[in-house]
């Protein structure tokens, strides 16, 4: 189970990458600003993403599965 849900958070992580580092280049090609809403909300879903990526590997580290 733990391992299906890292492969799941994996891939999502790699997607919402994929969506900033779009925008950052909109914004940084364009002189956007990096406050941007859209760009925070991927910020954060990021580092949502790792935290719980983070906790699931400790878990499977641990002998979890």
């Amino acid at each position: 189970m733990l391992k299906d849900r890292r492969v799941l958070l994996e891939k999502e992580l790699t997607k919402a990458h994929d969506q900033a580092s779009k925008l950052y280049l909109d914004i940084v090609t364009k002189d956007g600003d990096v406050n941007n809403l859209e760009y925070q909300t991927l910020k954060d879903k990021i580092n949502s993403l790792k935290f719980d990526l983070n906790i699931v590997n400790q878990l499977i580290y641990k002998g979890h599965k």
